[in-house]
């Protein structure tokens, strides 16, 4: 088939196409015989069956091609315009939409329409522009836009990130975008458990296993990382392990009911510190014991991760003396003349 050029077919005339589509769908199913049942895929095909019949004798005629399972859009017109199809049995018009990596999106086509299908207790249709009703990004195994098709003007993600959403899909690391301006969303304790994720086909176990079923290996591993990447937990927040406790499902698949006691539990102890014997929380015994640890593993940890956790730009140039800002930063406790880099460094002994 001949490329064509998009001003040889105005896109007044692909917009009365789906309009005419849209009628004599809504003209087919606003019955009491429509099927009761149908999904995306039957869906799909009778919006493409219906768009060639009412494509006779216009300038699509014959120009109309259904692209396959898993290509982006569902529906290509003269390899210019694209439609992609969607549907729900609801009565609300949202939906979980497309991948935002488009890794399968046919390149020819630059303009793309969503043709939605509402089968509630009315069949209805709509049509609009794709990225106008692209809301927000939610994430099944990747990242993937969530639609609305009644969304307000100047509403969609595009207009957060403050980005056209030509120039983000063509961006080489769109992920990054989105990290950018959902860290500076985030509260408290919070954190995004898929930040990491950069490409379609990341491979993530489905499987999430107690903190007690974790090898002693990574237990204990993960109690040094999380010092490091956390030191709010030395501090008094009642929302300290939050953060730590998002780290744990997203590096280690993991989760603990009973987090905080990962890290405190057990009192107080009794060490000696520079001669002089001082009782310390539980937390800060397992700083000292784990200070050798904690060494060796801040040189190994990936640069993004640091940078992503720590909220930084880029790397330190030295972590450790930026870790210890850090920790001094957020731990309240002191005694007897001695903080919490007392005893550390009484750790590394």
């Amino acid at each position: 088939m001949i490329y064509v050029n998009k001003n040889e077919v105005s896109e007044n005339d692909f917009l009365s196409l789906l309009d005419k589509t849209k009628v004599k769908l809504e003209s087919l199913l606003q019955t009491k015989e429509r099927p009761k049942a149908m999904n995306g895929v039957e869906f799909e095909n009778m919006v493409y069956a219906n768009m060639v019949t009412e494509a006779v004798g216009s300038d699509f005629d014959g120009y109309i091609e259904q692209t396959g399972a898993h290509a982006f859009p569902d529906i290509v017109a003269k390899k210019f315009y694209g439609v992609e199809v969607k549907m729900t049995i609801g009565e609300k018009w949202v939906s979980t939409g497309n991948s935002i990596l488009e890794t399968t999106r046919i390149e020819s086509v630059k303009t793309i329409y969503l043709f939605f299908g509402k089968f509630g207790n009315l069949f209805e249709v709509k049509y609009r522009k794709y990225q106008e009703c692209l809301y927000e990004v939610g994430v099944t195994h990747s990242p993937r836009y969530k639609i609305d098709m009644n969304l307000s003007e100047n509403k969609s993600i595009f207009d957060k990130l403050g980005i056209q959403y030509d120039i983000f899909r063509n961006d080489p690391n769109p992920i990054k975008i989105l990290k950018d301006y959902y860290r500076k969303q985030l509260k408290e304790g919070e954190e995004l458990w898929w930040i990491d994720a950069q490409v379609e086909d990341v491979s993530v176990s489905p499987v999430i296993r107690s903190f007690r079923k974790l090898s002693d290996e990574e237990r204990r591993r993960f109690v040094v990382e999380a010092m490091i990447l956390f030191p709010e937990m030395f501090g008094s927040s009642t929302l300290k392990f939050e953060r730590a406790a998002a780290y744990l499902i997203t590096a280690y698949n993991s989760v603990s009911s009973n987090l905080r006691d990962i890290f405190t539990a057990g009192g107080q102890e009794t060490v000696t510190i520079q001669g002089k014997d001082v009782t310390l929380p539980k937390i800060y015994h397992n700083l000292l014991i784990e200070a050798k640890n904690i060494q060796n593993v801040i040189k190994e940890i990936n640069d993004d991760v640091l940078t992503n956790y720590w909220r930084l730009a880029k790397t330190p140039e030295s972590r450790m003396e930026y870790w210890k800002e850090l920790l001094l930063e957020q731990a309240g406790w002191k005694k007897d003349g001695f903080d919490v880099l007392s005893v550390f460094e009484e750790g590394l002994k």
